[in-house]
C-alpha cells in the first residue's frame, strides 16, 4: 500500500476567496472542488475531509468521481490519492455524537461508489482521525 506523503486539510483562513469557491462560507460543493484541486493541481496525495463541527457532504467520493472522471481514471481514489475523515470526538463534543455515526456510515457508501466507478474493490477511505483522544483504550 502506498503511504501518502502530502496531506491537504480543509482550512477557510485564506486572505482571498479561492477561485473555485462560490461564496465566503466554503461548504458542500466548494469543498469537493477544493479536494479535487489539492489532488490535481497541488500534487497532494491525501485530503483530510473534515466532518467535525460543520455540515459536511457525505457524498464527496461519488461527487469527486463523477465530476472529475478523467482525473480519477488516471489517479485512483483509494490507491494513488486518498481521503481521510476527521470525525468529531463524542467524548468531548457530546452534541456531535450523531455526526460521528453518520460519518462512519458514509464509508461503506463511499466504497460502493468507488467500486462501481472502478469495477473492482478500491476503498477510497483507509483511515479516520479522532481528535482530542485522551487514551488508546476505549472507555
Amino acid at each position: 500500500m502506498k503511504i501518502p506523503r502530502v496531506m491537504s486539510t480543509q482550512h477557510p483562513d485564506n486572505v482571498h476567496l479561492p477561485f473555485f469557491a462560490e461564496n465566503q462560507d466554503m461548504s458542500g460543493d466548494d469543498e469537493v472542488q477544493e479536494a479535487y484541486y489539492a489532488f490535481s493541481h497541488l500534487g497532494c496525495d491525501e485530503q483530510m475531509w473534515d466532518c467535525e463541527g460543520k455540515e459536511v457532504d457525505d457524498f464527496v467520493v461519488r461527487k469527486l468521481l463523477t465530476r472529475h472522471e478523467h482525473f480519477f481514471k488516471q489517479k485512483r481514489l483509494g490507491e494513488d490519492v486518498r481521503l481521510m475523515l476527521r470525525l468529531p470526538n463524542p467524548d468531548v463534543e457530546k452534541n456531535e455524537a450523531k455526526v460521528l455515526i453518520e460519518s462512519l456510515e458514509s464509508i461503506p457508501r463511499s466504497c460502493d461508489a468507488a467500486n462501481l466507478f472502478y469495477g473492482c474493490e478500491v476503498p477510497p477511505i483507509h483511515e479516520v482521525i479522532l481528535p482530542m483522544t485522551m487514551s488508546a483504550e476505549p472507555e
